[in-house]
Formats: structure tokens, C-alpha cells, sequence
């Protein structure tokens, strides 16, 4: 299913005109087994996370890799759809609202590898930056609504920065510019509540770049027939795709917009090997998307990145690395016993 080799690369948050969205609820209803990797950024977290991947995926395991938002070219985590075991670093995503109960949980906390005295040493700096890059990602989300002609402001931001699933954007926002040309959260709810939960699953493919958005569709469709809908006939054909499957008992993922996340960008059936499409995946301007960041989204970008690898300095320069093989090697055990079970 999807792109060679059994390797797929989404985004399962996003930042948008509406705050910081997370569809990871939806992501991990069924999953069996947790693994969350705790600590600072620059601890080794997303090196662990991509080895420990690389190895199952050489061990013919198929593997969902999950983009970072705040970071697109770095992974924060994997997902097994097959097996329903992740492997998240916590630190990059909205945990708050997952039952991690209900499964077998394990936290690996990371900050184990770092020289404490150094550490504490660098604190200060450490919660400096920490809050620089709140400040920036509430800029960030300001930003996008006015670019995109959203009606918000820094004052809204704390009503709207909240954790929401796709289904329930219709109860917690008040979106007053939806667009006649897209199926709105109510039709999209009310068909998708006919179709079993657990044949359903919530991806974003786009995410921030310093210059421009990082579109991961081309290659998460890559071996998919497609179906691409002239942006303007769009509306009515999905509304009749929506309703001829939702009987068929079948798996349908659907990807979401992430600066209208009450509309669908696109609908996937892995078991028909089959993508329906807004306009063409490849062609950014036809989702919407501008090719180009504005200069003030763009600086907030670059000064976001750039506080990052700050902080991932400050961090790295107290870890000690001798530790972190043996536990890959123990990590990779623990999930394979996982995978047998």
C-alpha cells in the first residue's frame, strides 16, 4: 500500500489559520502499543526514530513515517497500520487528549542521556528560546490568517489554539468564509458517520517551509491511479464518491486541507489503489496554496528555524551519546516482541 518499499511520509498536525490542529486522536483510536520518546529537541530523539524505522522496514515491516510540523524535513515519529504500534516523539505532538491506557505504554525519557549538571547548567537559555518559539508559532497561525484572508488576530489566538479533530472542527470554530466549491465539515460528518470509524484515517500532506509549502502528495500518490476533479465540478462528484463507498467496508483515507480544515483535499482507497483529487496534487496553486510565503510569513519561518537549532545546540552539547546505541538495540527488541505477539 502506497509508495515503495511500504514507506509513507504524512504530516498528522498542521498549523493553520484556526491554531494548531492534530488529527493524531484519530491516527491511534485502535492502536495496540505506544512508545513515546520524551525530552528536549537535539537529544537524538528523531535519529532513533528513523533508525529504529529504517531496521523494521529491512525486516519487510511496513512503516508510516510522521513528518514534524514544526520541522517538516525531520520525522517525530512512526506508525505501524498494519500492527497498530508507534513510536512518537511526545515533545512534537498534542498528546494531551489520547487515552494512552487502554494499550501497552511505554515512555523513554531522553533527557537520561544528558550530563544533569550541564544541563541545568544551560536552563536558563534553554526556557528562553522554549518561549520564543510559543511566541513565534502563535505569530505563525496570526500570520497564515492573513494571508490566506482569514479574520483573525493575536487576541483570538488563545480561543482558537486549541486541540481539534477533523470531526468536531464544526462544533469548536466559527468559520464564516467556507466556499461553495468544497463540502462542508456538516456533509462530510454526516456521510462519514455512516462508514465505520475504524475504516477511517486523517492526513495532512502539506507543510511549512521557509519558502514556500512542502507538498508530500506527488509522492505519497505516486503508485495510485488518480482522479483529479476540476477544482469548480468538485463539490457534487465528491459528495457521490463519499456516498457510493461508504457502505463498502473498505479503508478510505482521507487527506485534509490544513488552511481549510473543514474541506477534504482528497480521498484515498489503498484497496482500489485509487486517489481522488482537487486539481492536481502536483500543482499547489490549484489547492489553494500560494507558491511563494509572504516576506513576513517567510521571516517568521526563518527565525523560527533558526531558534531551533539554537536550542537543539544548547541541548546537544550536554548529551551523552554512548548510551543512546544500546537503547536503539533494546527499543527495536521491544517492538519486534510487539510484532510477534
Amino acid at each position: 500500500m502506497g509508495i515503495e518499499a511500504g514507506v509513507r511520509h504524512y504530516f498528522i498536525e498542521a498549523f493553520t489559520p484556526y491554531g494548531y490542529i492534530s488529527l493524531l486522536p484519530e491516527l491511534l483510536k485502535e492502536k495496540e502499543h505506544t512508545y513515546l520518546l520524551t525530552g528536549g529537541p537535539g537529544t537524538g530523539k528523531s535519529t532513533m526514530i528513523k533508525l529504529t524505522g529504517i531496521q523494521l522496514i529491512d525486516r519487510g515491516y511496513d512503516v508510516d513515517y510522521i513528518r514534524s510540523a514544526r520541522e517538516p524535513d525531520s520525522v517525530a515519529g512512526f506508525y505501524l497500520p498494519k500492527h497498530k504500534i508507534c513510536l512518537l516523539d511526545k515533545n512534537e505532538f498534542q498528546t494531551d487528549k489520547i487515552d494512552f491506557q487502554s494499550d501497552y505504554h511505554r515512555e523513554i525519557d531522553f533527557n537520561a542521556f544528558c550530563r544533569k549538571s550541564k544541563l541545568e547548567q544551560q536552563k536558563p537559555q534553554i526556557e528562553e528560546i522554549e518561549n520564543k518559539l510559543n511566541e513565534l508559532e502563535k505569530a505563525l497561525i496570526v500570520q497564515l490568517g492573513d494571508d490566506y484572508g482569514e479574520e483573525y488576530n493575536a487576541k483570538d489566538y488563545e480561543e482558537i489554539n486549541v486541540v481539534k479533530t477533523f470531526l468536531s472542527l464544526n462544533k469548536s470554530l466559527d468559520v464564516n468564509d467556507k466556499e461553495n466549491t468544497s463540502l462542508s465539515v456538516d456533509e462530510i460528518s454526516d456521510i462519514l458517520s455512516k462508514i465505520k470509524k475504524n475504516y477511517l484515517t486523517f492526513y495532512f500532506l502539506h507543510g511549512l517551509h521557509i519558502d514556500r509549502w512542502l507538498n508530500l502528495a506527488p509522492r505519497y500518490l505516486k503508485d495510485y491511479d488518480r482522479i483529479c476533479l476540476e477544482v469548480e465540478d468538485s463539490t457534487e462528484m465528491l459528495r457521490e464518491i463519499l456516498n457510493e463507498v461508504k457502505c463498502l467496508g473498505q479503508v478510505i483515507e482521507i487527506i485534509v486541507h490544513p488552511l481549510k480544515p473543514y474541506t477534504i483535499v482528497g480521498i484515498i482507497f489503498p484497496e482500489k489503489n485509487l486517489a481522488v483529487w482537487e486539481g492536481n496534487p502536483c500543482k499547489l496553486e490549484e489547492q489553494g496554496f500560494q507558491l511563494k510565503h509572504s516576506l513576513n510569513t517567510t521571516k517568521i519561518l526563518e527565525e523560527y528555524r533558526s531558534s531551533r537549532i539554537k536550542l537543539k545546540s544548547l541541548i546537544n552539547d550536554t548529551v551523552n551519546f554512548r548510551g543512546l546505541d544500546d537503547m536503539r538495540s533494546e527499543l527495536l527488541s521491544s517492538i519486534l516482541a510487539d510484532l510477534h505477539k
